[in-house]
């Protein structure tokens, strides 16, 4: 090969290079510019205050579009039942007025009123932010994680957001910051589908008596229920833990917000 052919060969390799990686990064920008769909739903019906955060904790965020399609009356315990038959649903609000779909059947009715009847086709279903802790054993009887399970086995990404069941420890701004950095984190596999389906991310935040919300930690499932931890649902987060977390109910006794895989299949 000549100097000058080697030269230009050279110079068009790095032409082509070039032109690859901008095509790639102008394809990233393009996709984390679309529009991101999420369903909102939950288990404490449409008018819960939990819910109310979570929808305008996402309206924060850029290019995003919301459906909000939830029961019409509380549906806590419900686990991921359904109703057979046809189910009534009407238009109806949240407590500061965003606009939606109650539905008069379990969080997982919601679920598929929304997917099915509704024709919504979300990138993402968020379910919470819930009043109660959903940990350990206990995630079996969820309507809030069962709404979710429901989503992501029809093929959707879905997340469920918790709090304490006391009011004044009920930290949703806190579940409502997690979820969304989690959205922004995972935007992009969002957009493409290739986003985990094959579990329920579940957020779950302590009710911090004393003190701050310790750091998020990414736990499995608490298989059963410590004697010396029955009173995870609210927390002295000033008290440093001796350990770190080993479980969502180890987090959460601690002080720490607990992120964790939940099964399809309870």
């Amino acid at each position: 090969m000549s100097l000058r052919v080697a030269i230009l060969f050279f110079l068009n390799a790095g032409l082509l290079a070039g032109c690859s990686n901008d095509s790639d990064s102008i394809a990233s920008s393009e996709q984390s510019s679309q529009t991101l769909t999420i369903l909102v739903t939950n288990d404490d019906g449409i008018a819960a205050p939990g819910i109310d955060a979570l929808v305008n904790g996402l309206l924060e965020l850029r290019d995003v579009e919301l459906k909000l399609v939830a029961p019409a009356e509380n549906q806590s315990g419900a686990s991921d039942q359904t109703t057979e038959g046809d189910l009534v649903s009407e238009d109806s609000a949240t407590i500061s007025g965003f606009q939606g779909v109650a539905v008069y059947g379990f969080p997982a009715d919601a679920v598929n009123v929304a997917l099915e009847d509704l024709g919504i086709v979300p990138h993402l279903v968020i379910v919470g932010v819930n009043k109660g802790h959903n940990l350990g054993p206990l995630v079996v009887t969820s309507g809030t994680v069962g709404a979710a399970r429901t989503a992501a086995r029809a093929g959707y990404p879905a997340t469920a957001a918790s709090v304490s069941f006391f009011p004044e420890y009920a930290d949703y701004d806190a579940a409502v910051t997690l979820v969304t950095e989690w959205i922004n984190d995972n935007r992009d596999a969002l957009l493409d589908g290739s986003a985990n389906v094959e579990a329920v991310t579940s957020f779950n935040v302590p009710g911090c008596t004393q003190g701050k919300i310790r750091e998020l930690v990414a736990v499995p499932l608490a298989k059963s229920i410590p004697e010396e931890q029955v009173s995870w649902f609210t927390t002295d987060c000033s008290l440093k833990p001796d350990s770190p977390p080993t479980t969502d109910i180890d987090a959460l006794y601690k002080g720490h917000a607990a992120v964790t895989a939940v099964p399809l299949d309870l």
